[in-house]
């Protein structure tokens, strides 16, 4: 009886292939051919040496071509030996970009059935940073809904470091850790992901919104580019929640706060 999917985890989990039945049939033609391959590699074997010691009414090159018949005889019978023994090559399962690459191993925890927030980090440190704020309102806004609670989960480009660096949120000696990014932007370790070098950003932020059904985006980007691709998750207005900041208060379009969130 198959189950339903209780986390992202079981949700992803690459199916396993299943191994092909063996049949009576397979293996006859197994039998066969091993024993038409010891025969023939054991008239290979005694051929010189009969002829050689018995020295019979045959001359030397019809030995030599006798031999070379059985030679390839048995390179026949060795490749297809070798073609039912092969059979279907063996793959193995691909695991899902999402779970392959998420070192801090939280997302393969998240419950279907939790409400979730999927931050565009880069995106929401930038649009602090053009405020004066830098990092303040992407952790305002990741605390105020976890009161709410939401669970969050916020990406960041690989880049988000040597960025931080050359805001001078940290020295360039430093070394780069998860640690770091928990200081800055106020978050937990077991939500924070830095996507790999060469991958954006916004394509793990739509799979996690594919994948999730109780769950937005915050973000100001637009995701433009990925309309053809998602558009089942570009659904509406409800899937992504812009941030602005209207007299001295940090908003979220589409999403009304309990309590509202305030630039410090």
């Amino acid at each position: 009886m198959k189950h339903e999917p209780i986390t992202l985890g079981d949700k992803l989990a690459p199916v396993e292939p299943q191994k092909p039945r063996s049949s009576f049939g397979a293996w006859l033609r197994n039998t066969v051919y091993t024993i038409l391959n010891l025969f023939v590699l054991t008239a290979i074997a005694a051929l010189p040496l009969w002829w050689f010691l018995m020295r019979p009414d045959m001359s030397r090159n019809t030995m030599l071509g006798l031999l070379v018949v059985l030679i390839v005889f048995w390179v026949f019978v060795y490749r297809r030996r070798g073609t039912v023994y092969r059979g279907k090559k063996t793959t193995h399962p691909k695991i899902h970009s999402l779970l392959a690459n998420d070192h801090q191993k939280f997302m393969r925890d998240l419950r279907l059935d939790a409400k979730t927030v999927i931050f565009d980090g880069s995106n929401i440190y930038h649009f602090g940073r053009d405020n004066g704020l830098d990092a303040q309102p992407l952790g305002a806004i990741a605390h105020q809904l976890r009161i709410e609670g939401y669970r969050v989960v916020c990406f960041f480009d690989a880049n988000i470091f040597y960025t931080l660096i050359d805001h001078g949120a940290f020295p360039a000696t430093q070394q780069h850790s998860v640690h770091l990014l928990q200081d800055i932007f106020g978050l937990r370790r077991d939500e924070i992901y830095v996507v790999p070098g060469g991958a954006q950003a916004d394509q793990y932020v739509l799979n996690s919104l594919k994948y999730l059904p109780i769950s937005f985006a915050v973000s100001n980007d637009q995701f433009r580019d990925y309309k053809k691709k998602y558009p089942s998750v570009m659904k509406g207005d409800q899937w992504r929640k812009g941030v602005l900041i209207s007299k001295n208060e940090i908003k979220l379009q589409q999403h009304r706060f309990q309590t509202p969130v305030w630039v410090q």
